[in-house]
């Protein structure tokens, strides 16, 4: 059967389509790292060999241990080498994590050296931390965060900036922010600071992405405009930082006023916190994307005295494809947004497309997330766990082909309307989504301007030049799909663990306008096209290898000893994985008291472990309650916690004379205080109860490692799984009533 003009233009720009969402990575794309480096250039080779002597054999070194010791003696001679006088505040700190009723403790070490300035003035602090997890060397996090740092000071010495820049290399930051609090609270330096860089990572790879900002953000975004070469920062995730619980630094620091700008990085997660974290995972183009957008960054910060004053109120910013930087103040945006919401609502009604063909296009986009998210689910029941860890994008691909091939069924069956009256629609509805959208999230409306605008300019023309009209309708679609296929790469890339379906609703927007350009009539073999890549590619999800070298499978293993009951068990995390066959044993899914996750449990012997111990040290009347203070031991165990049953009016806990009040909601569901590393032996804490009932804590002590009857099960972890966010663990549960 011969194939007419309008099917191979069907078929062309299903194909296109298809490519685009493939090749989308490369928008994301961090710029490679020149091989040579001029004066006063940020050299990633240098900053890496400073890393590299830094994290020497590439061990574990959580907070307050020995390893971390050393690490802090090593970055002492980095920072002394580069002229510079570090000094250490050493401190015993407690914090609880916002709207949460944990509160960790632990002893920090925190090494601070400023560059002088050519002039006094308010500081500018540049924060990483140097401590890693107990799983991993930290190499990405934050070892990046480190190295640039230095890097960054380096240049600075030999080119002083105008006002002082202090760096601040925190530790505790993976146990409670503990550094950045103490720093805060504590040191006299803090209160000299009125501007603020951070930086943090969650992977290994990827651009360096500038995701959080003070608030309100107009002064910071004044700064980053100026400052970034290569910008890859949008509102939307920043505002998404805002609402989601955010355990980096920033927690601490925002609430002291400054201007600040938080960068991070998220390729390939599945290296974070686990031993993949290391020098040769990083990613030698983000290591120098991170460090020259910090240095421009604190060059500009540096050259204004008062950096709120450069700019107020808030903005709405994007980058395109990191090569463009669009900004405007919210208020613009929005009467922007409205307008265009007005004029597309007027040409909808002159082009009577508020009818039927509205109902298409939102049929088509509603059926499109319908049937992504169903294909989604159906293959998690096929295979459970994130079997995409691997291989990512296969399965997302197998997404956008579900939701271009129900879109254009839908389209094919329903839209035998004029083009003009579906184009109107189709931008209609894009404007109804984003305006809703920016009603909760305000740095979203970013996202619904320019594209909007030009396609609208098409509906306008259609009547007078139809040759202008396609040519404004399909340059919007495209603008519209650069934007948002580079948000679904960062989705993709910062939602490692799911859920898959969460880029559909933005997929199908993407492709709305795109579709609506095409003769809906001569769809077939586009159809034909779609539905192959669809079945293919959810094929490929459902037999591609679950982990790799280069994306290992987080397995991580722990004897867990419950003392108040006289019983032992093991306990895999696989993240939902099936557990790999080698595993010797019988095992069942199951929750131990620990950790509210599901686990692979199997019966283990009675071990002699390290058990932790409570006892009271004073008690006095408060209120309606009672004010207790506990001296806890681990009892030979690395860390300590004390966990108060749900029903206990916990008000306040942390160290004596300063408790952290606990909030009423939260998780986890109980009060809990933990402490990490050698001081929490003894470590004497207060607790503010609300009634004099009695109480009856639980203790956990964990130490990092299996005891020695765990080898057979380390041996049988398949060479491409590793531990990830805990090691492999022994931990003992016991009780105390106070």
């Amino acid at each position: 059967m011969a194939v007419d003009r309008d099917s191979w233009r069907g078929l062309m720009v299903v194909a296109l389509l298809l490519a685009a969402f493939a090749l989308k990575g490369a928008l994301i794309a961090p710029p490679r790292a020149n091989a040579t480096v001029a004066a006063g250039h940020f050299d990633t080779d240098r900053a890496l060999a400073r890393l590299g002597r830094i994290v020497g054999d590439q061990r574990a070194h959580p907070v307050d241990s020995p390893a971390d010791d050393a690490v802090r003696g090593r970055l002492i001679a980095e920072l002394s080498a580069l002229g510079l006088q570090p000094r250490v505040q050493e401190v015993e700190d407690c914090s609880g994590f916002p709207k949460s009723p944990m509160v960790s403790c632990s002893r920090v070490r925190n090494v601070i050296a400023t560059v002088p300035g050519r002039a006094p003035g308010p500081h500018l602090l540049l924060n990483a931390h140097y401590d890693s997890t107990p799983t991993g060397p930290g190499a990405g996090d934050d070892g990046i965060g480190v190295a640039t740092l230095l890097e960054v000071a380096s240049i600075l010495k030999a080119a002083p900036p105008a006002r002082p820049v202090t760096l601040l290399f925190n530790e505790g930051e993976e146990y409670g922010l503990n550094g950045a609090a103490a720093f805060v609270r504590r040191d006299p330096e803090a209160r000299q600071v009125n501007s603020l860089i951070n930086i943090d990572g969650r992977g290994v790879g990827g651009p360096a992405l500038m995701y959080e900002t003070s608030d309100p953000n107009g002064a910071a975004m004044a700064v980053y405009a100026n400052a970034a070469h290569r910008p890859f920062a949008n509102s939307l995730s920043t505002d998404f930082a805002r609402l989601i619980p955010n355990t980096t630094d920033v927690v601490f620091f925002k609430p002291a006023g400054w201007t600040l700008l938080n960068y991070g990085f998220i390729g390939n997660e599945t290296r974070y916190h686990s031993p993949g974290d290391r020098l040769e995972a990083l990613d030698r183009a983000t290591v120098g994307q991170v460090g020259s957008e910090v240095l421009s960054a604190t060059r500009t910060l540096s050259s204004l005295p008062d950096p709120a004053r450069a700019s107020s109120g808030r903005a709405v910013f994007t980058d395109i494809a990191g090569r463009f930087f669009l900004h405007l103040p919210l208020t613009i945006a929005a009467l922007l947004l409205a307008a265009l919401l007005a004029i597309a609502l007027v040409l909808a009604w002159r082009h009577k497309a508020v009818g039927k063909p509205l109902l298409v296009a939102a049929l088509m986009v509603v059926g499109g997330t319908a049937g992504a998210s169903l294909v989604a689910v159906a293959l998690s029941l096929l295979r459970a766990g994130d079997f995409w860890r691997a291989f990512p994008l296969v399965p997302y691909l197998a997404l956008y082909a579900t939701i271009v091939l129900v879109m254009a069924a839908l389209f094919a069956r329903f839209g035998d309307v004029d083009r003009d009256r579906l184009r109107a629609a189709a931008w209609l509805l894009v404007l109804l989504l984003g305006g809703a959208l920016s009603l909760a999230l305000p740095g979203a409306a970013i996202f619904f301007l320019i594209p909007p605008a030009v396609g609208l300019g098409g509906v306008a023309l259609s009547e007078r030049s139809p040759r202008a009209a396609t040519l404004l309708g399909w340059g919007a679609a495209l603008i519209q799909l650069l934007m948002f296929a580079e948000l679904l790469a960062l989705i993709e890339m910062l939602l490692i663990d799911g859920p898959l379906w969460a880029v559909a609703p933005l997929a199908a927007l993407a492709a709305l306008p795109v579709l609506v350009e095409l003769e809906p009539s001569r769809l077939r073999p586009a159809l034909a096209l779609a539905a192959l890549a669809a079945l293919g590619l959810s094929a490929g999800a459902l037999a591609m290898p679950r982990a790799s070298a280069e994306r290992p499978l987080g397995l991580s293993i722990d004897y867990f000893r419950d003392a108040s009951r006289g019983s032992a068990s093991w306990a895999i995390a696989t993240k939902q994985a099936p557990l790999p066959s080698a595993f010797p044993g019988t095992w069942r899914k199951a929750v131990l008291p620990y950790n509210g996750r599901q686990r692979w449990v199997s019966p283990a012997p009675l071990l002699v472990t390290p058990a932790a111990a409570a006892r009271l040290v004073a008690t006095a009347p408060a209120g309606n309650g009672r004010r207790l203070r506990i001296a806890l031991s681990p009892g030979g165990g690395d860390a300590v916690a004390i966990r108060f049953p749900e029903n206990a009016k916990v008000l306040a806990l942390g160290l004596p004379g300063e408790p952290v009040p606990i909030p009423r909601t939260g998780e986890p569901r109980k009060a809990v205080l933990r402490c990490t590393g050698r001081s929490c032996d003894g470590l004497v804490i207060e607790a503010l109860l609300g009634d004099t009932r009695p109480v009856t804590a639980e203790l956990f002590s964990t130490r990092f490692g299996l005891p020695p009857q765990g080898a057979p099960l380390a041996a049988a972890r398949p060479h491409d799984a590793i531990p990830q966010y805990a090691p492999d663990s022994t931990i003992t549960r016991s009780q105390v009533k106070f």
